[in-house]
């Protein structure tokens, strides 16, 4: 069960010792090849742990989806072939209901990519679990050097201090290893962050970010819906090349805030549909499937009324919900107490990005108050639509990089500070 995932692993190696986008400012190809085998194994061990002694989770699931869905292409290629690449019609319509979307969900949310990755998977995995594991952390690991270069980009630092949070922080570790859904959200946005960065170098990269940007509308919309304008007030705001931050911090709000508003308009009168209704549906379907499984780590979300009104008065609840989750009570365990602890360190680089957005000697404050937008929106969203701790630990961790990112940013400005400082004593 073992030789062949480590023969992957080496493979995954090599290609990361030969492939110039690992070739890292800071960092050596040797270290970033060991930096890959700690989450590959932390993978597998995330994966034998579901497996073994819960009996399976959303991992083995999509693992055993995707053989199903597999051996439905293996007697009818050509519907499997208009199946994987989202071409859906009357004569398909019930094999796409019975192997990728059984609950109705709308088209090509990431439980059905999940699905359709791992049937692709299942060629080359000789029916091994633990090679899906490995496939998705490598995926993920991409992503998570895609934001190290990106922020390295910015900031033309030598950044393997940063290099390393990324890859070990813990909840990143946990919940972007193995067969997750959040291992392709944190692939693809940190690819599509990076490919901004790049965008005007060549037409290749200028295509890639069009093709990732379009997966993540597929994969996750309420995620880049709210990427989507806090870039887009970045950009506009450097436009206008306003000399007054807090003019162009105005510019950016109002473009965000514009933004937000014709999407609603145009979800609401022209598709005919109501988000605000959608919130507070998703809202109540978790509270009443929580307490039905009687979850140890129910928590009353902000509740809300089908209207913005009211998600608009409870959004700063819902924010500081999740960014206190988790806390430490007294009957926690031991897992649930360093989560705990952990959280604390969250919830710093949470006030330090804040701070960051309006400090005036902070070169990159217009950075963090774009991504500061993002946060909130975020953030907010998860807070309203979780009645379960566990959840909210998991559903918030793909932004860690971007804050942990963040976090690396604004502090660099103080380490230069202070190395200027005793320069200048000496």
């Amino acid at each position: 069960m073992f030789f062949i995932p480590l023969v992957y692993i080496l493979l995954i190696c090599l290609l990361i010792g030969n492939h110039r986008f690992f070739e890292l400012k800071g960092v050596s190809r040797a270290f970033v090849c060991i930096l890959f085998i700690i989450k590959a194994f932390a993978g597998i061990i995330i994966t034998f742990n579901a497996e073994k002694i819960y009996s399976g989770d959303d991992g083995y699931f999509f693992y055993e989806a995707g053989k199903t869905f597999l051996d439905y292409g293996v007697e009818n290629p050509f519907e499997y072939l208009k199946l994987m690449f989202g071409i859906y019609d009357s004569s398909n319509s019930e094999a796409y209901h019975h192997f990728l979307n059984w609950k109705n969900l709308p088209m090509w949310n990431d439980g059905e990519t999940m699905i359709k990755l791992c049937s692709l998977i299942h060629i080359f995995a000789f029916s091994n679990i633990l090679v899906h594991s490995i496939v998705f952390s490598f995926l993920s690991f991409c992503g998570l050097t895609a934001i190290y270069k990106a922020t390295i980009h910015i900031t033309r630092s030598n950044g393997f201090s940063l290099f390393l949070l990324l890859m070990l922080w813990p909840s990143v570790v946990f919940f972007s290893s193995g067969i997750l859904k959040e291992t392709l959200l944190i692939a693809l946005s940190g690819l599509f962050f990076f490919s901004l960065t790049q965008f005007g170098v060549s037409l290749r990269m200028k295509i890639y970010c069009f093709m990732l940007f379009f997966l993540l509308w597929l994969i996750k919309p309420h995620f880049i819906f709210f990427f989507t304008p806090a870039i887009i007030a970045y950009i506009s705001m450097t436009k206008f090349k306003l000399k007054s931050n807090w003019v162009s911090r105005l510019v950016i709000l109002g473009v965000f805030a514009l933004y937000i508003v014709l999407s609603v308009v145009v979800h609401d009168k022209i598709l005919g549909r109501n988000a605000a209704s959608t919130i507070a549906l998703v809202q109540q379907s978790s509270m009443k499937n929580s307490i039905y499984e009687k979850a140890e780590s129910y928590i009353q979300p902000p509740v809300i009324a089908a209207d913005y009104g009211s998600i608009l008065r409870n959004t700063p609840k819902a924010f500081y919900q999740v960014i206190t989750v988790p806390w430490f009570y007294t009957n926690a365990g031991l897992r649930w107490k360093t989560a705990a602890i952990e959280n604390i360190l969250v919830l710093i680089m949470v006030l330090m990005n804040i701070y960051a957005a309006f400090d005036r000697k902070n070169k990159y404050t217009l950075y963090h108050f774009a991504f500061l937008l993002f946060l909130i929106s975020f953030y907010s969203l998860v807070g309203f639509t979780c009645a379960l701790e566990a959840s909210i630990l998991r559903f918030k961790a793909p932004i860690l990089p971007f804050l942990i990112a963040g976090s690396y940013m604004f502090l660099l400005q103080y380490k230069d500070k202070i190395l200027k400082n005793a320069t200048s004593d000496n």
